[in-house]
């Protein structure tokens, strides 16, 4: 809460200062610049990733084992390929904006060495604590056009569905895919899942001409019937409209009332813990209340 940072990995980009604070890496620096350059020149993490390999940048995990023979991320046989993920990971880092951000991580328990990361409501977000590398309207620019997911794929274009479709079976986006051969060329959408061989699911593709064609056949079917029944065609959209809202609303309730209740039941587990085991392992007041400063505030029996 000093607003040091408490991460054991310094933020590519960065080095730590002798007072533990960060300072700008000369080298490194320039690369994250050109990393969010590249976004707001209309290309994803992944065609990034690939531009940066192609120019032989070296990765994080390359650049720290050249400095400190760290081989936690390094790669020998590939010290230039720089992966999706840590494109992500770069674009989202508020740090670049001159903050520090902690506790974006915890532990479930002291027995599970894994950490899971915390929402953005639990982290703690120190601000001009170091110098920046980006302005504030370059790294905005950036969040606005990660959250449309609308970029160029590998091809140059933006697909017409891009962001739209969903695979029926597992729920995974589908991306858009080229086949090409001599005789034919065939370009279609295909399960995320699938794509990144996770044996999530299985081939599920749909051809674009085909689905170019069904949703067209569609759209006409659905003007045509806006223009002659305009009046039947609003309730009907009114309708669908409220019967959407009341379903999402009785699935959040639902979410709610699943929480509650299970707060409530960890309360009372809380409490049986508390009278069980004090007396007979000499746990003291004050740190049981510490414990649930941080788990959340029972009622405790005086």
């Amino acid at each position: 809460m000093s607003g040091k940072p408490i991460t054991s990995n310094t933020v590519y980009g960065y080095l730590k200062g002798e007072d533990g604070g960060f300072i700008v890496d000369e080298e490194a620096a320039p690369v994250v610049r050109l990393i969010y350059s590249l976004c707001l020149a209309g290309n994803g993490p992944t065609k990034i990733a690939r531009m940066l390999t192609e120019r032989q940048i070296p990765t994080p995990g390359t650049l720290e084992y050249r400095r400190t023979g760290s081989t936690r991320r390094y790669y020998p046989d590939y010290p230039c390929k720089w992966s999706t993920n840590t494109i992500v990971h770069i674009l989202e880092r508020k740090e670049y904006l001159g903050h520090t951000v902690n506790f974006k991580t915890e532990k479930v328990s002291y027995k599970v060495k894994t950490s899971v990361e915390n929402p953005e409501d639990k982290q703690v977000v120190f601000e001009n604590t170091h110098e920046p590398i980006l302005d504030v309207e370059t790294w905005e620019r950036v969040q606005e056009l990660r959250k449309q997911r609308k970029r160029p794929n590998r091809y140059g274009e933006v697909g017409l569905f891009s962001g739209l479709l969903f695979c029926a079976d597992c729920g995974s986006l589908m991306y858009q895919q080229r086949y090409q051969t001599e005789k034919r060329k065939q370009d279609c959408y295909i399960c995320g899942h699938y794509k990144k061989r996770t044996k999530e699911c299985t081939a599920h593709f749909i051809r674009t001409d085909l689905l170019i064609e069904g949703v067209t056949d569609n759209l006409r079917k659905v003007t045509g019937y806006a223009a002659k029944h305009e009046a039947k065609f609003m309730k009907l959209l009114i309708a669908q409209n409220e019967d959407g809202g009341k379903r999402k609303n009785a699935a959040k309730k639902k979410e709610l009332d699943a929480a509650e209740k299970r707060l409530t039941e960890l309360s009372s587990i809380f409490k049986r813990l508390y009278e069980s085991r004090t007396d007979e392992n000499g746990i003291r007041r004050q740190d049981i209340d510490i414990y649930y400063s941080f788990v959340g505030r029972v009622d405790l029996p005086e």
